[in-house]
């Protein structure tokens, strides 16, 4: 059975030359009807589904969620949902907060647990869910009108992601496998939204001993080639234990 009063969200941040982005969905209406007779046991839920703007008007657009089965762990079904919508498995994926506000679904009460995941857009090929008929990256600065209170489930993501990198390396799993300096700064930059200085920053990560050189350069550029990186996830765990301040400013 569907718990019709919890729900999951999830905002799936990404990050590229352009910036930070967020990727949202339309659904198909006529796909979500065949599918509702095997997901769906009562009335209830099918009109909560029926009721929902992005099956009422093109206009809107719409974070990953969906009701939570009572028999399915939250965390368990948030990873499912995100597999669901983009075919991406093993991808950082953290709960950030309840949302449950009375009116933000106008015609019931649901509580939303709020989650986020870090994709990096040119890493991963995204595998369009069966149930989208439109599925888009936008630019943070951006976006298009949102269904329910979206918009304060990103905000309050984005406010959640800002006070993690500021202790612990999650901006990484925003980035290709292979990275410059340039562009771990870049991505620093994007998230806290402020300018850095690159001699300050390159001496912080030099010691933290956290990148390790991968013998490798930028290919097919106008400019002199940068050395690739890579991050070292067990350095980074030792470091902890022995209490790793992360932070960059």
């Amino acid at each position: 059975m569907i718990l019709n009063s919890v729900s999951v969200d999830c905002v799936i941040f990404g990050f590229d030359n352009s910036g930070l982005r967020v990727l949202l969905n339309q659904i198909d209406k006529d796909a979500l009807k065949l599918s509702l007779p095997e997901q769906v046991t009562t009335d209830q839920i099918k009109e909560l589904y029926e009721q929902h703007p992005v099956l009422t008007s093109d206009h809107y657009w719409s974070l990953f969620g969906s009701h939570v089965p009572e028999n399915q762990d939250l965390d368990e079904f948030a990873k499912a949902l995100l597999f669901q919508a983009t075919g991406v498995n093993n991808v950082f994926l953290q709960q950030i907060h309840t949302f449950g506000s009375l009116e933000r679904v106008p015609y019931t009460r649901v509580i939303t647990i709020g989650y986020y995941a870090l994709i990096n857009p040119d890493y991963y090929h995204l595998k369009q869910s069966g149930l989208a008929k439109s599925l888009q990256w936008f630019n943070l600065n951006e976006l298009p009108p949102l269904c329910f209170d979206h918009d304060k489930i990103i905000e309050q993501a984005l406010i959640k992601l800002r006070q993690e990198v500021m202790y612990h390396p999650v901006g990484f799993h925003l980035l290709p496998e292979n990275f410059t300096l340039t562009e771990i700064q870049s991505l620093y930059e994007v998230i806290l939204n402020k300018k850095m200085d690159t001699r300050n920053f390159r001496k912080k990560l030099a010691k933290m001993e956290l990148l390790v050189d991968s013998g490798k350069k930028q290919q097919n550029v106008a400019h002199r080639a940068a050395k690739l990186y890579q991050f070292d996830i067990q350095v980074y765990e030792k470091l902890k234990k022995e209490g790793l301040n992360f932070r960059i400013e």
